[in-house]
């Protein structure tokens, strides 16, 4: 039997219901729990929203997570394809929505009442709007993978492996080699990006 759901996971539920879904739905999104994706022609693209695993009962946080998955990048590097864009739980290029917003750090938002939906609903709204699905749509493409895997703005550009793949496949074959050299160089922090 399913654990009972608290008052903090129907507060994300509720944002997410009033909010996000319906402009998402509108933008082609499919959703598979506080998962959404839509599929395009060389991609997919995903949101997810991620609860805190400290959460209360009666007090939530959640933040919200971008990737897209490219199956010519999958398949340069030797992976299997996977098919299901549910499935697609990992990303070739990813970041999470606070570092795009004009704070660009790790946001998380707080709701400790139901009279807080409203507004949090609105402020993620808006920010999927203006930051993710532009974000989503450029790493959506391999130039979108070439530039933005391994970046945080306003904070550092780490060496990918990704990037190094799309970099190949764009046959820009000294900045590939570049990226390589930098991703086989020793790194100081283990917070590596897609």
């Amino acid at each position: 039997m399913p654990p009972t759901p608290t008052q903090s996971s129907h507060f994300v539920q509720e944002v997410i219901g009033l909010g996000p879904h319906p402009s998402l739905k509108s933008l082609g999104f499919r959703k598979a729990g506080r998962h959404f994706f839509r599929t395009l022609a060389n991609a997919t693209c995903h949101i997810n929203f991620q609860s805190s695993q400290w959460n209360a009962p009666d007090r939530s946080r959640f933040t919200v997570n971008l990737w897209t998955y490219l199956p010519a990048i999958a398949l340069a590097n030797g992976d299997i394809v996977i098919e299901d864009p549910v499935k697609r739980r990992f990303g070739h290029c990813g970041i999470r929505l606070g570092y795009l917003l004009p704070e660009a750090s790790d946001h998380w938002w707080e709701i400790s009442s139901s009279t807080d939906v409203p507004q949090i609903a609105d402020e993620v709204s808006s920010a999927i709007e203006q930051y993710a699905i532009p974000y989503l749509q450029k790493a959506a493409t391999l130039e979108g993978v070439a530039e933005l895997s391994g970046h945080l703005p306003g904070h550092r550009d780490l060496p990918a492996h990704y990037k190094v793949t799309a970099l190949r496949l764009l046959e820009r074959k000294q900045e590939a080699a570049d990226a390589e050299l930098a991703l086989s160089k020793p790194r100081t922090s283990q917070h590596d990006l897609t």
